[in-house]
């Protein structure tokens, strides 16, 4: 199976579920030595891989210790599923799974019989590949793998500077500190970053008497590698105190390249993101020449969106650190990284025994580490917003917009298809950012999803109507982001002027904060309670990535996938109700907003 597309321990998965009894994992060419394969155009020469090199990682199907599924893993308490059952379950592979090297890969897709794979799926190793199964000359393939499967300890290091106003609000940074082989991009161009941030707010502490209103949590993760452990039982042994405390997690796992900033993080933390990368440098002098001064306009120019000025911000997905503490905890995360929108998804050196610190000091950021020295400043002035200013910087309308959009989408559906029956010292989060988010994109790409089903006019009927109610408490939603947008801009106006009066502020930032954890359903989605966040989950397909509002949508590709009338309208009645739980989120985030309810 060739890297790529997706999650390597989902393919793994995927693969056992269909009868699999082994899996070899190979990194193609096409993907990571697009310049050539011969020695001028591959490590050390460049940051393409070699013909020998070999992608490392975790096939683990899930995240967090196997063992502990939503409980934290401590020696005291009990492991409610054996090893054995993780492998029953799914969780860990009962099939052997071997990377190899391109070089080696040809070795066997030389040899495949078969016909020829569809055209995408054709690589850059210099044979034609096949779908098999077998062998042109009859041999067989033996895997002999050498590993075994025990328990370790494992230890989270975290760090505080305690805030002098708020000491019990968490504005929290983190990376992982495990690696692959050498580790020097990943995780060791974050871990240097973040123990300079750390080290530099210190120095600022020791020399200038600025403290932080509120406390920065530095934590460096253990176990990443092998499935998100460590930031895992971290978040469920403390998810009750994250949830009350928790301002943001800011993460960032590695450099991924070095032509721009690239974030993922939610509508509501859009515009503060945004102005944090305007006051940082750009660390590129050839960037600089040509008239972006700022890391923000090399980001907004390389991941440019649809909307003008802004740029691309997806919401993040799994991979790394931030996952729990957004779809299981509820805390907003911006997850970041400096990236090349040109290479492979992440830098072809990846999770190989080729990333050294040549490869970061001589190929990657090569100007006196100058990337290094700007993502630091980036995340640096991210935590400052959260930590100093006196309302919490949300943008709640934002998300609010992106729903409503959405649901102005889906409104014009439901005509159609009518007629078709009948014929910051105020926290830096945006309210109104996260209101929009939910009304303009969210209920869009609802409405598309739902046109294919229109035909089933009787089983989609729950469907229609919990989507009309859900349309309208999105829009209640939005006005009433725009109303508390006033009451922030009153709130900071009168701080200014009377800083010795702290409960206004205080009574805003615990409802921006509490608007957040207004989208976790503590019963999780369907078949998986590890996904608590009803807008934003992990992708049950690829694990990398995020899908919006997935309960509704699983629900609708069972109802798509129906072969019967009454397992159709079994499933309209289950989009409906997973329709209405989301409805019930936006009215949590509705009424949390107001001063009475």
């Amino acid at each position: 199976m060739r890297y790529g597309g997706g999650f390597r321990g989902d393919k793994v998965h995927k693969a056992q579920q269909n009868g699999a009894i082994g899996a070899i994992l190979f990194s193609d060419p096409v993907d990571i030595a697009r310049d050539g394969t011969d020695a001028a155009h591959v490590y050390p020469n460049t940051i393409w891989m070699p013909n020998e090199g070999v992608q490392r990682g975790s096939i683990m199907h899930g995240d967090g210790d196997p063992l502990t599924p939503l409980y934290p893993s401590k020696k005291e308490l009990f492991k409610s599923r054996t090893i054995e059952q993780a492998k029953r379950e799914g969780v860990l592979p009962s099939i052997p799974v071997l990377p190899v090297s391109y070089s080696t890969a040809f070795q066997i897709l030389s040899r495949m019989k078969g016909r020829p794979v569809p055209q995408p799926w054709q690589g850059a190793v210099n044979v034609t590949y096949r779908v098999g199964p077998g062998f042109n000359s009859g041999e067989t393939l033996t895997m002999e793998v050498h590993g075994n499967l025990k328990v370790k300890k494992v230890r989270n290091v975290v760090g505080y500077i305690r805030g002098k106003d708020e000491p019990d609000r968490y504005v929290m940074l983190g990376n992982h500190y495990d690696a692959w082989v050498y580790g020097s991009m990943d995780p060791n161009s974050g871990t240097a970053i973040l123990a300079e941030v750390a080290r530099a707010m210190m120095q600022t502490v020791n020399e200038t008497g600025w403290r932080p209103a509120r406390t920065i949590m530095f934590a460096a993760w253990d176990a990443e590698e092998h499935g998100i452990i460590g930031s895992t039982e971290f978040v469920e042994e403390f998810t009750d105190i994250l949830r009350q405390r928790a301002v943001v997690y800011l993460n960032m796992d590695c450099l991924h390249g070095n032509m721009s900033l690239h974030v993922g993080t939610t509508p509501s933390l859009h515009r503060v993101t945004i102005e944090a990368a305007k006051k940082v440098v750009n660390p590129l002098k050839s960037e600089r020449a040509k008239g972006r001064e700022t890391v923000y306009d090399s980001w907004v120019k390389t991941f440019p969106s649809e909307t003008p000025g802004i740029p691309r911000m997806p919401v993040p997905g799994g991979g790394s650190d931030h996952a729990a503490f957004l779809t299981y905890a509820g805390v907003p995360v911006v997850d970041f990284s400096y990236k090349n929108a040109t290479t492979y998804d992440t830098y072809p050196l990846y999770h190989t025994m080729y990333e050294t610190p040549f490869l970061n000091e001589h190929l990657l950021d090569i100007d006196n580490f100058a990337v290094h020295r700007a993502v630091g400043q980036f995340w640096a002035e991210l935590a400052r917003f959260f930590t100093d200013e006196a309302v919490l910087p949300f943008n709640t309308t934002e998300l609010a917009a992106a729903i409503s959009k959405v649901h102005r989408a889906v409104g014009q559906f439901w005509a159609e298809l009518a007629r078709f029956f009948t014929d910051e010292a105020v926290l830096p989060f945006n309210t109104t950012e996260l209101a929009a988010a939910i009304s303009k994109d969210y209920i869009t790409e609802l409405g598309k999803a739902l046109t294919p089903l229109k035909y089933f006019q009787t089983a989609i009927a729950p469907a229609v109507q919990q989507l009309s109610h859900m349309t309208k408490a999105a829009q209640e939603f939005l006005i009433m982001s725009q109303k508390f947008e006033k009451t922030m801009l009153f709130t900071r106006s009168a701080f200014s002027q009377n800083p010795y009066d702290p409960r206004h502020i205080a009574a805003v930032n615990e409802r921006l904060m509490n608007v957040q954890r207004c989208f976790i359903n503590p019963r999780g989605m369907p078949g998986a309670p590890q996904s608590r966040h009803v807008l934003y989950s992990i992708s049950e397909h690829d694990s990398y990535s995020s899908r919006q509002m997935a309960a509704v949508y699983d629900a609708i590709d069972a109802f798509a996938n129906a072969e019967s009338e009454k397992q159709r309208v079994i499933m309209g009645l289950e989009i409906a109700n997973q329709i209405s739980i989301v409805q019930h989120s936006i009215h949590c985030a509705t009424d949390t907003l107001k001063d009475v309810i």
